[in-house]
């Protein structure tokens, strides 16, 4: 339930002193700070709100040539206290520190309208109305704007009550695993290195093992601090320090983000959903802040979805799924636009290509209900931003439960599976319905029709579970629909049985197409035509040039041969013999047998199934 509430506004507006009324403590740390009598770098401290005795409070700079390390700070801000100064009123950085706030997942915002009781009533009614138009142009129209003087305790009270009450509106389960940008790195003699920052998401307790980016460093928490005390544990929101040991934690440095393994990524393109104030032109270079980091990219945009931009870094940063960040320009550095973080290793795309869907939900499910064509382990941990070794354990439980089905190295959704065999069944009934005569069809060609773009062992699991159900029967290499088979005209039909009939007759020893119009007493290119509608039909079988049986007869042959040589392997001549052939009949048979998997082949001998 811990939320950081995080200061913002216009340089000099009275953010530090207000922290300091409310808090008792002093945010600005540095030597420098004091001599310039402004906030330069971000500076935290524990704020006591009723119902809430404990929320961190975050001072940000405002003057925008300390923007940087205003960002660092707003980045994990759940409730914003927007300072005015009473007798000055809205001021550049206010709109532009509101402006970031918008942009930022910030649920809820207060307004101090600080120095009161240095401005008039006129001027404090001008300074409100002035906050509430300012307001009225984002989300956080409606905030509550309380005056307050840091020099005479006035208003803070109500600053307080207004405060528990967005936190509470505000407060959020610390839900997902853990990660934390680092804003601060220091060692404690007898203790070693010490990192600090805000705790994005999730829970982080002694003893946890971590991953420190870029780097790939291995650490594991030797204790978890806040606000100067050891705890057992910290959670989302709270200003949190951690003492690392193990060989990941030399050279740790301000902008690096530590995390439980496989949630915190190094990457070097990232696919974001953005909304942009100022649209920059295509593969312009931008400045990001993401965590604690800012780092130089190129913005690539996508045509199909203007909302989700690819931001290509200069070098290597660390990036989480569902991270916030906020979009520069390189110079000057303006404000652009701000979002989060879609897939944090993305591959690079053409601006004419489909980006990620934006209504992605989290999880294994969420993430294959986008792709029914199915994705690979490495596509799909992209995809949820985390490592394909940490997958294994969760895919195999989906898979006993009947969720997701494997095809080859493809996984898919058991409904996603369904929904292909519904539209292959409808290009199926549509082959039927085009081509009568015929009772199957190749894969491939009911692929085509249905118009999906399938790889081959997804279409394979796609048919296999059609033959399971019973929608579908597969002809040797052939499919068709269950019940749809050939509807031949009276002549053709007629035809058809004497071939068969001829065929049937002649035991293994069929003849050829000159044959059989010998003793059909028929034109030889009536017979060829008839065969190959036979084929078509499902009834005839070609097992090579020149040797054609009806499917009944070869299966008659199998029979009669599997009960003759039951037992040990046979040898070819031994099968010639069985069925009374020679072997002009017998070896293609035989390979036929073996292709179609009635017979397994074991060096020169082979046995039925």
């Amino acid at each position: 339930m811990a939320l950081l509430i995080g200061t913002s506004g216009h340089v000099d507006h009275g953010k530090t002193s207000l922290i300091r009324a409310l808090t008792g403590t002093e945010t600005d740390r540095l030597p420098e700070e004091a001599r310039r009598g402004m906030t330069i770098d971000i500076g935290f401290a524990r704020i006591a709100l009723p119902g809430f005795p404990e929320v961190s409070i975050v001072d940000v700079p405002g003057h925008e040539r300390f923007l940087s390390n205003m960002l660092v700070g707003a980045l994990g801000v759940d409730v914003a206290l927007l300072c005015v100064a009473a007798n000055e009123a809205v001021m550049p950085q206010t709109r532009e520190h509101l402006q970031i706030l918008d942009l930022l997942p910030v649920t809820h915002l207060v307004v101090a309208l600080t120095k009161s009781d240095l401005a008039d009533e006129d001027q404090v009614e001008f300074a409100t109305l002035d906050v509430h138009a300012l307001l009225a142009e984002t989300r956080f129209a409606g905030s509550p704007v309380v005056p307050v003087s840091s020099a005479t305790g006035a208003g803070l009270d109500e600053l307080r009550a207004a405060l528990a009450l967005a936190v509470a509106q505000g407060a959020m389960v610390a839900e997902g695993p853990w990660y934390l940008p680092v804003d601060r790195c220091f060692t404690v003699k007898g203790h070693g290195l010490v990192v600090t920052g805000t705790l994005m998401q999730g829970r982080v307790a002694a003893g946890t093992e971590a991953v420190v980016q870029p780097g790939g460093g291995v650490v594991r928490v030797k204790s978890v601090q806040g606000h100067g005390s050891v705890r057992p544990s910290a959670e989302r929101g709270q200003r949190t320090g951690l003492n690392l040991v193990g060989p990941g934690a030399k050279g740790i440095e301000r902008g690096q983000t530590v995390g439980s393994v496989g949630t915190v990524l190094e990457s070097t393109v990232v696919d974001a959903e953005i909304r942009w104030l100022q649209r920059p032109t295509h593969a312009r270079r931008v400045r990001v802040s993401i965590g604690a980091d800012e780092a130089v990219a190129k913005v690539f945009h996508h045509d199909p979805e203007p909302k989700v931009s690819q931001l290509r870094f200069e070098r290597v940063v660390a990036v989480v799924r569902g991270q916030p960040l906020i979009v520069r320009d390189f110079s000057p550095p303006r404000l652009l636009g701000g979002g989060t973080v879609l897939v944090p290793i993305a591959e690079p795309r053409k601006k004419s290509a489909l980006p990620p869907t934006l209504s992605a939900n989290d999880g294994i499910l969420g993430a294959l209900a986008q792709h029914p064509q199915g994705l690979e382990a490495g596509e799909l941990a992209r995809n949820l931003g985390t490592l394909a070794s940490t997958l294994g354990e969760e895919l195999r439980r989906l898979e006993a439960d009947g969720k997701i089905v494997r095809a080859g190295t493809r996984w898919l959704t058991f409904q996603g599976l369904e929904n292909l065999g519904e539209r292959i069944g409808h290009a199926l009934a549509n082959l039927h319905d085009r081509f009568p005569e015929r009772a199957a069809f190749d894969r491939e060609q009911a692929l085509r029709a249905s118009g999906a773009d399938l790889p081959r062992k997804v279409l394979d699991a796609v048919i296999s579970r059609m033959v399971k159900t019973g929608h579908v029967q597969v002809r040797g290499a052939q499919v068709g629909l269950t019940g749809r088979g050939p509807r031949l005209n009276p002549r053709q039909r007629e035809m058809l049985d004497r071939i068969v009939g001829a065929l049937d007759s002649s035991g293994a020893s069929v003849p050829d197409e000159q044959g059989l119009a010998e003793a059909l007493r028929v034109p030889v290119q009536t017979v060829a035509e008839m065969i190959k509608v036979g084929i078509a039909a499902g009834e005839l079988v070609r097992i090579a040039d020149g040797i054609v049986y009806s499917v009944k007869g070869v299966s008659a042959i199998a029979d009669r041969a599997a009960t003759s040589l039951r037992g040990n392997g046979f040898a070819a001549s031994e099968f010639r013999d069985a069925i009374g052939t020679s072997r002009r009949w017998a070896i293609p048979l035989l390979e036929h047998f073996d292709a179609t998997g009635v017979t397994l082949r074991q060096g020169d001998l082979r046995v039925f199934r």
